[in-house]
């Protein structure tokens, strides 16, 4: 395909735009930035343009941008945040004060006393605001608030219930004896949760803010990629641990959850990314990719969430699996990577460099969940007593990894302390 005359006039004076160069703003130092945007430009003039013409010429231009930026955005914020370590007090602090509102607001969360899915009534808790109103386990529901509960769309569109407000469902009840139905009218007043309900989210929150604040604290403490690296998956954490506050447009709860996620998906690749650098840096990174390798799947769930946002649509149960398993994923093969560290290393080293602390507090803090996970395959978990506080030894992972990146810095400057090999 031969150029048009237009196309060998160039891409204008005006290219690339105030959007490409905000974007370059926003990624690249002010040294590097005029270096890099006149070499793009030169190679889309001088060799797409003359080529391929004018049209593909601003596509290739716009596809380096779209390539590139995510990396170097990366580079620049770990750059801008690891010369200055006091910036991440502020999403911390932001993060804290989030959490702080939603433990707050759990006293505020009403309770119908019932579950239902798939349009039916599952189970009734006795002596509940929905048992006091009459509803039967086994009810199908026909609408609520006249909202037919397959409008999945509508009820989450609706305000949340307040306590003490009274909401109308209708329900069709089959006569056992008889195999006739009928519609029932069934008002329920929302109450307040019985006391333990909110214990969960409660004993949740405690967990998130340990993550946040240890993260925090070590690393203003001992500045440096490994300390970063366990700041962002303390941060990702508490993000997915710390109840959210309710708040009314429903976009903006989907927004806050997604990013919430999002954060989640990013401390769980940052986990792995620390324990493929610490306390040395493991051959398998050595591969050009294989750092952007590990933050793949961060990029590809924030490119399906624009996607969903978009479609109003859901990732539906297939996206949830997939999900599921990159968070198993991420878990196997972070403790895998510790376990390597553990084995490789020399008695004297793994005391040295924390690594003892690192696996026993991964190993009491996931011991009582699993032995939880185990007998809920037999048993009701919220029968066994304290079994919803179980959950609080998970604190003692982001306080064992703290404590052995402190013992670690200490033994690097340590002149006769072991150096890893």
């Amino acid at each position: 395909m031969s150029p048009s005359v237009e196309d060998q006039d160039g891409l204008g004076a005006s290219f690339p735009g105030p959007i490409a160069r905000w974007l370059l703003a926003l990624v690249l130092p002010s040294d590097c930035r005029d270096a890099f945007e006149g070499d793009l430009i030169e190679e889309a003039e001088t060799v797409v343009l003359p080529q391929r013409g004018r049209r593909v010429a601003l596509r290739w231009f716009w596809w380096q941008i779209a390539t590139s930026a995510p990396p170097m955005l990366a580079r620049h914020l770990y750059k801008e945040v690891g010369m200055y370590p006091k910036r991440w007090i502020v999403p911390a602090a932001l993060l804290f004060i989030w959490g702080i509102w939603g433990l707050a607001d759990l006293g505020n969360t009403p309770d119908g006393g019932f579950a239902w899915g798939n349009s039916e009534v599952i189970s009734v808790d006795p002596g509940g605001p929905a048992d006091l109103a009459g509803l039967k386990a086994g009810d199908r529901i026909l609408t609520m608030d006249g909202i037919p509960p397959t409008d999945l769309d509508a009820l989450r569109h609706q305000p949340r219930t307040e306590i003490g407000q009274t909401r109308v469902i209708m329900v069709e009840r089959a006569d056992e004896a008889s195999g006739s139905t009928t519609t029932e009218k069934v008002e329920i007043t929302y109450a307040r949760p019985p006391a333990g309900v909110g214990a969960s989210d409660l004993v949740g929150g405690i967990i998130g803010l340990v993550f946040l604040l240890t993260g925090l604290f070590v690393f203003l403490k001992i500045p440096g990629k490994p300390s970063l690296l366990f700041a962002i998956v303390g941060f990702g954490f508490a993000a997915m641990l710390l109840p959210s506050p309710y708040i009314h447009p429903y976009g903006v709860r989907t927004l806050a959850a997604n990013l919430f996620f999002l954060a989640f998906l990013t401390g769980f690749a940052s986990l792995l990314h620390l324990l493929l650098v610490y306390p040395v840096r493991k051959r398998i990174l050595e591969g050009k990719y294989m750092r952007w390798l590990i933050y793949l799947p961060v990029v590809a769930f924030a490119l399906l969430g624009l996607i969903n946002a978009l479609v109003k649509g859901g990732l539906g149960a297939p996206g949830a699996l997939i999900l599921g398993i990159v968070l198993i994923g991420y878990a196997v093969m972070a403790l895998a990577a510790l376990i390597h560290s553990f084995v490789t290393a020399a008695p004297k080293e793994r005391s040295e460099m924390g690594l003892n602390l690192m696996l026993a507090g991964v190993l009491v803090g996931l011991i009582p969940i699993t032995l939880m996970m185990v007998a809920g395959m037999f048993v009701r978990t919220d029968l066994i007593p304290g079994g919803r506080f179980l959950i609080l030894s998970l604190v003692l992972i982001p306080i064992s990894f703290g404590v052995a990146l402190l013992k670690g810095a200490r033994a690097s400057l340590d002149p006769e302390a072991p150096q890893p090999a």
